[in-house]
């Protein structure tokens, strides 16, 4: 019995200890500033921090506050305020405190000036060092963070033109508290410049005389951490291997030689294999299978197959790609198609074989093509037959934030084919045809799309020439509110047959009404034709968008000004903006 009455009075003396001994509650409170430097003085300020994580006693209380002008002006300093004013206030009401801090930041100090120099064997580059300074210049409020980041600017600059010694014999920032300027002067000692040593690679992916065409550098190159980074977008860009790994082992180097070693993995499934349903206002309802064997050999080679089943469009396309010179841009694309489309009173078959050298970067293509062309076809009472033997040059021009989301962005094409009588083909022509698109965003929530093409085609008769040759106009991608290719000249009949001039274009804009839904309204013009004084047919009108991952789904509602060609007054289609 007492032993239980002496273990409940212990607990109850342990119970009120604890409650004496819990420090009193504190409030913070920083007035007079705001932002970057409100935030920076509650991250400095010891008597806030503190309190954020434990009861504070009295006498930590007193002295925290005691220190905190001494914290704020530190807080401050980085920011170029070296004079401030504060009003420090601590007061106490039973058991909460109360500290209170009125700051007035005072006047800014100012950069006077700025002196990079750059000595050493590496002077020879001290423009591209001090390339980015304008972020660091008289007039600019002193700011310790800026200051720092350019320093490893330069570092980083000196590294990557191979002076991995590089070091500042001089780095001081001289205040002049009376007139609120500041002196900046930095002297970067590069030292001396290091070449790539020995190029190791564990692979075999690819051939090595394959695998050595992606590396733009040799062994006693000067060594550059930039083109080891571009080495390694490239790798991944192949779209050969699932991992890269570059790694230049500096702590080996020897005689100013840095030895590189270059790992890389295979591709987890080197086949991929798509299958869809769709469906698009111009060519109806489509099922579509593709296959793309990314690697079918040591040798880089690519195999890409697609087949479409469609209402008015069906094709089997299968297209062969060997890398060649430099594979990071070249490759020959030799390819085979089986073609049979129909639109309006118009029905072609036809049957392709083909070359293409092909120069490809992230934002230019350039191509260099010969195709066979064997075409079957009926337009309205017409029929023919055609055989071409082509050459053509193409080039297109791609420039966006994002290609499938596009804020800003450019595209052009520009394409030259032609035959001619006297080198295998049944008719002479030349076709010339160029288009673009462009994308601004000119507010945060409205972007205006333009786009525009135009053609010609110098051949003596239009019908020498097959119809997947000559110009329509009429459609989505064309002018809307007109079905698909039922603009341009027709036959005695009041079928379309095409003419040797295209010219459309469109401008629309589109409303951001929520983080997926967009509003649109559009006008469209153009037409095709054989004489340049044919007028053109316009169209308008107004849609949603929906964005997806891959794209944007569209329906549209589009009106007819003219009477030309058929109607057509409703659009649906899944597409990239750009």
């Amino acid at each position: 019995m007492h032993c239980r009455a002496l273990f409940f009075f212990t607990l109850i003396l342990s119970l009120y200890a604890g409650i004496a001994s819990a420090g009193p509650s504190l409030v913070v409170e920083v007035e007079g500033i705001e932002g970057r430097l409100l935030e920076n003085v509650l991250a400095r300020l010891r008597i806030q921090v503190y309190s954020q994580d434990s009861d504070l006693s009295e006498t930590e209380v007193l002295r925290l506050h005691q220190l905190s002008e001494q914290d704020i002006e530190s807080a401050l300093a980085p920011y170029g305020f070296y004079s401030p004013e504060i009003t420090a206030t601590l007061s106490q009401d039973e058991d909460l405190w109360s500290a209170s801090y009125l700051v007035d930041p005072g006047q800014p100090v100012i950069i006077d000036s700025v002196s990079i120099s750059i000595v050493g064997p590496g002077e020879m580059f001290a423009d591209e060092f001090k390339a980015e300074t304008p972020a660091m210049k008289k007039g600019d409020v002193l700011n310790q963070q800026v200051y720092e980041a350019e320093k490893r600017r330069i570092l980083r600059e000196a590294v990557t033109f191979g002076f991995l010694d590089a070091e500042f014999l001089l780095h001081e920032i001289r205040i002049d508290r009376r007139a609120y300027t500041a002196d900046i002067e930095l002297q970067l000692d590069t030292g001396n410049r290091y070449h790539f040593g020995e190029i190791r690679v564990d692979q075999d992916i690819l051939t090595e005389n394959l695998f050595f065409r992606f590396i733009e550098f040799d062994s006693d190159d000067y060594f550059s951490t930039r083109r080891i980074q571009q080495l390694q977008r490239d790798l991944y860009r192949s779209d050969y291997f699932s991992s890269v790994v570059i790694e230049a082992d500096i702590e080996a180097a020897e005689d100013l030689r840095v030895p590189v070693d270059i790992s890389v993995e295979p591709l987890n499934a080197y086949n991929r294999f798509s299958f869809g349903l769709g469906y698009s206002t111009d060519i109806r309802a489509y099922a579509r299978f593709e296959w793309l064997n990314r690697q079918l050999n040591r040798w880089g080679h690519r195999l890409f197959s697609s087949v479409q089943y469609g209402e008015l469009e069906r094709y089997v396309t299968l297209n062969y790609t060997i890398p060649v010179v430099d594979p990071r841009y070249n490759a020959l694309n030799g390819s085979g198609s089986w073609q049979k489309k129909s639109w309006d009173e118009t029905d072609t078959e036809l049957y392709s074989t083909g070359l293409l050298y092909d120069y490809s970067t992230p934002e230019h293509n350039y191509g260099v093509s010969l195709e066979y062309l064997n075409e079957d076809y009926r337009v309205g009472e017409t029929t023919g037959e055609s055989q071409l033997l082509m050459p053509g040059v193409m080039w297109t021009w791609a420039l966006a934030d994002d290609i499938v989301t596009t804020r800003h962005g450019i595209r052009a094409l520009l394409e030259l084919t032609g035959a001619h009588e006297n080198f295998g083909s049944d008719a002479s022509f030349a076709k010339l045809k160029a288009e673009g698109r462009a994308i601004i965003t000119p507010v945060e929530t409205f972007r205006i799309i333009g786009r525009g093409s135009i053609g010609t085609i110098q051949v003596d008769s239009i019908d020498s020439i097959p119809p997947s040759i000559r110009f329509y106009a009429g459609g989505q991608k064309s002018v809307r509110g007109y079905k698909y290719r039922t603009l341009g000249p027709t036959d005695s009949s009041g079928t379309v047959i095409g003419g040797k001039i295209l010219l459309t274009g469109g401008i629309e804009g589109e409303k951001q009404f929520s983080e997926n839904w967009r509003g649109i309204v559009f006008y469209d013009a153009g037409n095709a034709m054989n004489d340049i004084n044919v007028d053109l047919a316009h169209g308008v009108g107004a849609g949603i968008g929906v964005v997806l991952p891959f794209g944007q789904a569209r329906l549209e509602f589009a009106y007819p000004i003219n009477d030309e060609g058929e109607a057509q007054y409703v659009y649906l289609s899944v597409g990239t903006d750009l």
